[in-house]
């Protein structure tokens, strides 16, 4: 069956903008998301309103989502769907509209992928109303622009490099890349893509990505003829898809990346 992604994904996109520009759902639910998160309202409230909108259409997925893990609904599953409903939830929750937080989505041929196998994706930054969309050849802003990585950059102090440091295994994972290049956290994935995808930062990195973000942040850099590796310099790509694994990942710039890479391989 050959179904346009593309187009479902901006209508997820409006419908999830509708919840968030409604009442601030910031309170826990009291329930526990398959990640062992405490989940709080509007993380739940945007799943559903997806999950609802996935099952209307009778798109033929298998879902996994951030809060409920795999969902089996069509009789003849193709694909496999995969998302965040509220990437930085913290930020939603103590940001007051200035920090970073969106949604991640990625569509998947076949219900056992590699990460190669995204046939669309997409994000969506909310505090600044930027999105961007993969087809399935090449990464798009909302206003259909291709997006092209700056290769240019520069390997000095002042190049700006996002990486996760919630964990304390990423602080000494990435110790080798201070004053070697700007080491920054916008205390989400979605927020450190977006700089990215913007070419205000040169790559972005994590030392466990979850399952839910890694299609979309691979399609999207590689779309952008950006370059996306693991701890030990293989492509991501020929990675399966699992729910219940991270992934260690640096992307960007390809420059950037192998000199990140060198660091921390040393």
């Amino acid at each position: 069956m050959k179904v346009q992604f593309v187009p479902h994904l901006k209508r997820m996109f409006e419908i999830a903008q509708e919840a968030i520009k409604g009442p601030a759902l910031v309170e826990e639910t009291g329930e526990v998301n398959v990640k062992g998160d405490r989940s709080i309202g509007m993380d739940v409230r945007i799943e559903e309103l997806l999950i609802g909108y996935i099952k209307r259409n009778n798109l033929p997925v298998t879902i996994f989502s951030e809060e409920q893990g795999l969902i089996n609904f069509h009789s003849n599953p193709e694909f496999m769907v995969a998302f965040d409903p509220l990437d930085g939830s913290t930020n939603y929750k103590i940001g007051k509209g200035l920090l970073p937080f969106g949604l991640l989505v990625a569509f998947y041929e076949g219900v056992n992928p590699k990460l190669k196998n995204v046939i669309a994706s997409g994000a969506i930054e909310y505090t600044r109303d930027l999105a961007w969309f993969f087809d399935g050849e090449r990464t798009m802003d909302q206003n259909g622009k291709a997006v092209i990585l700056n290769s240019n950059w520069p390997i000095q102090q002042s190049t700006p490099v996002y990486l996760d440091l919630y964990y304390k295994d990423g602080y000494n994972f990435y110790a080798p890349l201070a004053q070697q290049i700007f080491v920054r956290n916008t205390g989400s994935t979605i927020g450190n893509l977006s700089y990215v995808l913007s070419n205000v930062a040169a790559g972005m990195g994590g030392v466990c990505m979850r399952a839910e973000e890694i299609g979309a942040v691979y399609s999207l850099i590689k779309g952008a003829k950006g370059l996306v590796l693991d701890h030990e310099g293989k492509d991501l790509g020929e990675v399966d898809f699992n729910p219940d694994t991270t992934y260690p990942i640096l992307a960007g710039s390809k420059n950037i990346v192998e000199f990140c890479l060198s660091k921390i391989t040393e």
